[in-house]
């Protein structure tokens, strides 16, 4: 049996349209015909929201309510979906990420997503978080796919060539851009992503662009012997020592 590809969108940094990333990737891999988990870390609960929005016309995602899930762990049916129907699971990790949970959270993943805005505090913010990740113990032990996401990008704008620039100088290769259009919020009003929604010839180029962003995640090497972790434990562990810490 296949084992599930785990997908981490992750930043140091809110706002930066992680959860964006996260339900579009969720919806493109599930329109390709995969059972997709998508995994839900954040307290505001943005991805569960658009799980609960999405129609029963559209193919299904399962949720993972991690944000909720400290005591509900024994319920072993919480995870049935992610364990034993789900080729792909794609993780909305919080909306910051610190470098005293990075260990946990690496250790749920095979492939990392980091979005970026095109602005200068946020390429400040990216620049930072990359040097973290790339330096940390647990990532120089088991070192993982990683790509950058321009998020958000206005085609031709000033914003945008500073980011190329930034992008060209910063050592991890930047995967996918997505545009900045109004069609996100549409689909996001119905549970969808771009790829459901798509018309307009831009619109179809930029569902494109998510399949393209699919097939990169495809084409990265996968883990072989060694144990993996369940990322719904992994999840429950993080947010069980930051209760004990607050």
């Amino acid at each position: 049996m296949e084992v599930a590809r785990r997908i981490l969108i992750i930043n140091g940094k809110g706002g930066c349209g992680k959860t964006t990333i996260a339900t579009n990737l969720a919806a493109t891999l599930a329109a390709g015909g995969e059972s997709i988990a998508l995994i839900d870390h954040d307290h505001q609960a943005s991805a569960a929201d658009w799980v609960d929005l999405r129609s029963p016309k559209l193919p299904r995602i399962h949720l993972v309510p991690a944000h909720q899930m400290a005591s509900a762990y024994p319920n072993h049916a919480l995870h049935l979906p992610m364990s034993q129907r789900a080729h792909r699971v794609v993780i909305d990790a919080a909306s910051a990420v610190h470098h005293g949970n990075m260990e946990t959270l690496l250790r749920q993943a095979d492939v990392l997503l980091i979005p970026i805005m095109p602005s200068s505090i946020d390429t400040r913010a990216v620049s930072k978080f990359v040097t973290d990740l790339l330096t940390h113990k647990a990532y120089r032990k088991r070192p993982l796919p990683l790509g950058i996401i321009a998020n958000r990008v206005q085609p031709g704008s000033q914003a945008e060539e500073k980011l190329d620039h930034f992008l060209r100088c910063l050592d991890v290769p930047n995967v996918a851009r997505f545009a900045d259009l109004p069609a996100y919020c549409d689909a996001a009003e119905q549970g969808g992503g771009i790829v459901d929604i798509a018309k307009t010839d831009v619109e179809l180029e930029e569902a494109a662009e998510w399949r393209r962003l699919a097939r990169w995640i495809d084409e990265q090497p996968g883990l072989t012997t060694m144990r993996r972790a369940n990322p719904l434990r992994a999840s429950i562990k993080e947010r069980v020592a930051a209760q004990r810490v607050g």
